[in-house]
């Protein structure tokens, strides 16, 4: 898989899962709630925003050895 491909379900993923998250809070709205967001999903959004970062630049880095080599 290419470092787009991945970047692309990486993204849709993350999508999908705060989406749900979203379904989720409407009826789970206490402390709990709140820290588990606070801890885990604020977290990993971060997360998978500088991953996605890092693979949008090693894309442009293969892209790159790709036309040096040909």
């Amino acid at each position: 898989m290419s470092a787009s491909g991945s970047r692309g379900l990486l993204s849709m993923a993350t999508r999908q899962l705060m989406s749900r998250w979203e379904e989720t809070r409407n009826s789970w709205r206490d402390q709990k709630a709140a820290e588990f967001e606070s801890l885990y999903l604020a977290e990993l959004d971060r997360s998978v925003g500088s991953t996605l970062k890092i693979l949008e630049e090693l894309d442009q880095l293969l892209i790159k050895i790709h036309a040096d080599c040909d």
